[in-house]
């Protein structure tokens, strides 16, 4: 049975991977053969992500589709250190075995950003918290991770946007992206895209994902060579 033409179906999942694996349609699965030939390392945000969180059931959806999906595990969630986090995550990117996709959300992604020259195949940037411009209530506990990054990152990389997201504006998701070299993947209005929106599984945002590896295909093919 084939659900619709697109991974966004406009509404939320209750129960989302028993849903998902009943009615699993042709393009979710091409995505998961795609997935094989890497290893998913998902990168939570400040607080982590809990598990109802969309990047834990991805996680669970991932595995029990035989794809290799590791965690970056932070000794504390709550009082983000960028020189701590950022050795975390490399020593995490190191232990993989296969090309890394990462998959970041919040200041994850932009802790992502901040070792710009990581040797991944590409990273999925899920509404990065803007830690220039957070509220006066959060502005200290990310602190250290301003100024934002401004250069291109080294690897290909999709930019999801939420229009009523509190920590990032619209404006300053099109200025991330640009600085950065990110495509830009609108989500609509999905607040943060965190652990208080419960999403579910979030299946719209594997659009977003297939967007990435479309990308990483792009830029590993040759340059068009013209006969003379």
């Amino acid at each position: 049975m084939r659900i619709s033409s697109s991974f966004a179906s406009g509404r939320f999942l209750p129960q989302p991977v028993s849903w998902l694996e009943d009615e699993v349609e042709d393009r979710l699965k091409t995505l998961i053969l795609r997935l094989t030939m890497f290893d998913v390392l998902i990168v939570p945000g400040l607080d982590g992500s809990g598990e109802r969180h969309w990047q834990s059931l991805w996680k669970n959806f991932l595995i029990h589709k035989g794809i290799s999906v590791y965690t970056v595990k932070q000794a504390d969630w709550t009082s983000p250190d960028l020189g701590t986090w950022r050795k975390t995550l490399v020593s995490s990117v190191q232990r993989c075995t296969r090309p890394v996709l990462v998959v970041a959300h919040s200041l994850g992604a932009l802790l992502t950003v901040h070792c710009a020259e990581l040797n991944v195949a590409g990273a999925l940037l899920v509404a990065p918290a803007d830690a220039e411009e957070a509220r006066a209530s959060d502005r200290m506990r990310v602190r250290d991770f301003a100024p934002l990054p401004q250069d291109a990152v080294r690897f290909p990389s999709v930019l999801v946007t939420s229009d009523n997201d509190e920590w990032l504006s619209p404006a300053r998701a099109r200025f991330m992206a640009d600085c950065w070299g990110a495509e830009l993947f609108p989500a609509g209005r999905v607040g943060h895209i965190g652990n208080r929106e419960n999403l579910g599984i979030w299946r719209e945002g594997f659009g977003a994902l297939e967007k990435l590896l479309d990308r990483i295909d792009n830029e590993r093919l040759p340059p068009e060579t013209h006969e003379v």
